[in-house]
């Protein structure tokens, strides 16, 4: 399996969801690292960690090995400034629309339906949580039983995935109930 070595930043969800499900190394099977801005990693780990959260500390570990935090530079915030006034994103995700932009990014690991649309807009490609486990079970770091596993698992634990993005993976791993 040969894991890609894009430039990729992740929001907050996909990363907090794999955690809780101890999964998170499945991001780490498709790309060597990510990047993370100072807001997802408040959102993920301080916030988390205040919450006593059992998934912020297993992010915090992957901090600094693979999961690299960076700052959004100041010139690039203004540049990208617009993007402050969409309501419907939160901080997160506009920071690491906004470290995207800055890292010239290939990949945008996010959930949110506003996030991605903006994303395709600013030309970065979103991936989601869904889309990370397809590519793990492609460069054969899951097998099929596996990825349905982790989908159950993410279900069980609160995340929200639609019928057809479900239908979506299934017909992905060949699996036709």
């Amino acid at each position: 399996m040969k894991k890609q070595n894009k430039v990729v930043v992740s929001d907050s969800t996909p990363l907090i969801y794999l955690a809780k499900i101890g999964r998170l190394s499945v991001i780490r099977e498709v790309f060597k690292r990510i990047f993370i801005p100072k807001a997802v990693f408040d959102e993920t780990v301080t916030r988390g960690k205040a919450l006593n959260m059992s998934d912020a500390s297993i992010i915090e570990k992957a901090v600094g090995v693979w999961i690299i935090k960076k700052q959004v530079k100041p010139e690039v915030d203004a540049e990208y400034r617009f993007l402050d006034a969409n309501t419907r994103l939160g901080l997160g995700e506009k920071e690491a629309l906004k470290l995207c932009k800055q890292l010239k990014a290939e990949y945008f690991i996010v959930d949110d339906k506003e996030a991605r649309r903006v994303s395709r807009i600013l030309n970065i490609k979103p991936v989601g949580t869904c889309g990370i486990i397809v590519q793990a079970w492609r460069h054969g770091s899951i097998s099929s039983k596996e990825t349905l596993r982790i989908l159950d698992d993410l279900v069980k634990v609160g995340f929200r995935i639609g019928p057809r993005v479900y239908r979506r993976v299934l017909d992905e791993l060949g699996i036709f109930p």
